[in-house]
């Protein structure tokens, strides 16, 4: 009846390098969420920014060389009786298929952007579910895993204590190599769920 009141703890290192590695993970973990977001915002930008401007400046630049290269033309007709020049038309159906172009390039852009909006919106959501994850419930599991590695520590390094006259707990158990905590030691479901969520300060 002893024996199943009490806990049995193999290996405090166990504990203390999963703690390390969980730290490890959530550091490249945090690093990697936090650089897909960015990368997410950046490609927004550059949508809405870069893209755009780009091509809104380009369509008023060629706008501007089809007015003058129709302007030219216009005052070839009538300075000349034979009619404008042939090269003088074709300026001007070049500058119109420049123009066409810069339209069609702009228009994609807004359409471009506003698909990625819509379809990166709901991968934000997730992200930003997952950097709640790492920032806020797995800093409790962290903070819970301390106290436990505490609260062993503390134990392992108390003296052997008689369990009847003349008997240590070592001599009342087998040597199986593991560390027995009696049952006031032992973590209980209150202890667990208050170091899960502690209060805060």
């Amino acid at each position: 009846h002893a024996m199943a009141d009490q806990a049995r703890i193999r290996s405090i290192d166990d504990i203390a390098r999963f703690r390390a590695q969980l730290l490890n993970f959530l550091s490249a973990a945090r690093v990697a969420v936090e650089e897909s977001a960015m990368d997410v915002a950046r490609q927004q930008s550059w949508l809405d920014f870069d893209r755009h401007r780009h091509w809104e400046a380009e369509l008023w630049r060629r706008q501007r060389k089809l007015d003058e290269a129709r302007q030219r033309l216009f005052q070839e007709n009538i300075a000349s009786q034979r009619g404008p020049a042939s090269s003088l038309q074709m300026q001007v159906h070049r500058a119109e298929a420049a123009v066409e172009e810069a339209r069609t390039k702009l228009g994609r852009i807004k359409s471009w952007s506003r698909n990625f909006e819509n379809r990166s919106l709901p991968i934000l959501k997730q992200i930003e579910q997952l950097q709640t994850v790492l920032t806020v419930d797995m800093a409790q599991a962290v903070h819970f895993l301390n106290q436990a590695l505490a609260s062993l520590d503390a134990y392992a390094s108390r003296p052997e204590r008689t369990v009847g006259s003349g008997t240590t707990s070592e001599d009342a158990t087998p040597d199986t190599g593991a560390l027995v905590l009696p049952p006031e030691a032992a973590p209980t479901a209150e202890s667990a769920a208050s170091a899960t969520h502690p209060s805060e300060a």
